[in-house]
């Protein structure tokens, strides 16, 4: 054992409370790069969308829809 503090010695036995909040960590880390993932998936799919919509009808059809849903309703 190594002295570190003035009252704190180091060991190599993990609190529980550690182990814990190391677990609570991870799960975080999991759930956001799951978030984030899905979220990359739906920009992805809008711009293929997008870019089907431009090649199917054009810029101007587009932007007349859009005006028209937007003051129409």
């Amino acid at each position: 054992m190594k002295k570190t503090a003035e009252n704190h010695v180091s060991t190599a036995v993990i609190d529980g409370y550690d182990y814990d909040e190391d677990i609570a960590e991870a799960a975080c880390h999991v759930g956001t790069g799951t978030i984030f993932n899905f979220c990359a998936v739906i920009g992805v799919w809008s711009l293929a969308c997008l870019g089907s919509a431009v090649i199917q009808y054009g810029v101007i059809d587009i932007l007349k829809g859009w005006l028209c849903a937007i003051s129409c309703s």
